[in-house]
């Protein structure tokens, strides 16, 4: 400790408290740098022929009258406000749909605007993805709210190896991204499936398969950003989401987006498949839920250090270098006062 201190006191140990300071103020300009990006540079891949509803959020330009540009939430009944014309109906409508109506509200009051643009960058009205143990899994579109079963029923049903009895719910990350395990089977047998949890827009709903015992040579490996790694039996059926679901689930650090799927071949080899799970559960795209075999290896990826951590961390070095610096001034100003007087 006493070398440190001595250190401290020297103008190289002052210089490098000072550097640790400016890199933290540097880290946390960068972090309110990310969250600063414009809204339009956020937008979500969709369909084209993708049409809003309730809980959407558009981005509208008005090349003519910047003053005009804004973003518009689509509210409960299909409607977005626009200054001095009031509510305009977009429900059911494609963006170019959108621009139409929104350029003839808009030249009643201002005639000198002749084109607009509409950008969606939020959508998640009337979509749930169904996934697992379903006979057609995907994305789902409602014209009204429904629970759980009635979006399973949508997909074609369970399966005959599919557990209904801990269906998953995942809530749309702009709501919490919590998940809820569901009875559906004890709400079937009690005829209370109308109590069964309503759905919002941007849920996923994922059906498990029934564990079954492991009878064949081979098992699946399932590492890394998992709760819980290790080899799992073949179910009847077996994609990739349920490989990870039996392992407990993503853990917090997981990479979804760093899937790498390891298949053994006949003559001894391997090779590796790279797979962005996030385009399953987000989009619904089937071919990033691939089929599983038996012997292979599935590894989720895990992330490092997050910004927020890495900002925390330096705010506490910071902060401790800061105090040290304190500390040595007030020591080096009792030392100079206790020094005998000639």
């Amino acid at each position: 400790m006493k070398y440190i201190s001595n250190f401290l006191r020297t103008p190289v140990g002052r210089a490098l408290c000072g550097l640790v300071a400016f890199a933290y103020a540097s880290a946390a300009l960068g972090v309110a740098n990310v969250r600063a990006q414009n809204p339009q540079q956020q937008q979500q891949a969709l369909p084209a022929d993708y049409r809003v509803g309730p809980g959407d959020s558009i981005f509208l330009s008005v090349p003519q009258r910047p003053d005009l540009n804004r973003d518009l939430v689509v509210d409960a009944n299909g409607n977005v406000s626009l200054p001095l014309i009031g509510r305009v109906l977009v429900r059911g409508m494609s963006d170019s749909e959108i621009e139409a109506r929104l350029l003839q509200a808009l030249r009643e009051y201002y005639p000198s605007v002749n084109r607009v643009e509409v950008n969606i960058t939020r959508a998640s009205s009337n979509v749930i993805w169904v996934s697992g143990d379903v006979k057609i899994p995907g994305k789902y579109s409602f014209s009204q709210a429904v629970n759980v079963w009635e979006a399973i029923r949508e997909a074609g049903g369970p399966n005959p190896t599919a557990s209904l009895d801990a269906v998953r719910i995942i809530k749309d990350r702009t709501r919490g991204g919590s998940t809820t395990v569901v009875d559906v089977s004890a709400a079937m047998e009690s005829g209370s499936v109308d109590k069964l949890p309503g759905l919002d827009p941007g849920d996923t709903i994922i059906v498990p398969a029934k564990q079954q015992e492991y009878t064949g040579s081979q098992g699946i490996n399932v590492l890394g950003g998992v709760v819980r790694p290790g080899v799992y039996p073949m179910q009847g059926r077996q994609d990739l989401m349920t490989a990870l679901l039996q392992a407990g689930g993503p853990s917090d650090r997981a990479k979804m987006d760093e899937v790498r799927l390891i298949r053994p071949n006949p003559d001894g080899t391997a090779h590796t498949m790279k797979i962005d799970l996030t385009k399953f559960i987000e989009k619904g795209d089937v071919a990033s839920n691939p089929p599983l075999r038996p012997g292979d290896t599935v590894s989720i990826g895990r992330k490092g250090f997050t910004a927020t951590e890495i900002t925390t961390l330096l705010a506490v070095v910071s902060t401790l270098a800061t105090l040290t610096l304190l500390f040595l001034t007030i020591q080096d100003e009792l030392d100079e006062n206790n020094q005998p007087v000639n």
